[in-house]
């Protein structure tokens, strides 16, 4: 494979983390390619990157059950 992805959100790596703005500023201090900044969604925290080829990850707070309603 070479080049960028070209559907970059057709699969996307969520990490779970408590501290989403935290881990956010953290790896956005080395220079990654913020996608967009930390939301809220339903209760839920979200912050996405793209990783050097373009293909899109995601930070997020652990899922609760009841969250999304």
């Amino acid at each position: 494979m070479k080049d960028q992805a070209k559907e970059p959100q057709r699969v996307i790596l969520n990490f779970e983390t408590t501290q989403v703005q935290e881990e956010f500023e953290r790896i956005k201090a080395t220079s990654a390619n913020v996608v967009k900044e930390p939301y809220e969604l339903q209760g839920m925290w979200i912050a996405t990157f793209a990783d050097p080829d373009g293909n899109y990850f995601q930070l997020m707070s652990p899922w609760q059950e009841g969250a999304a309603g």
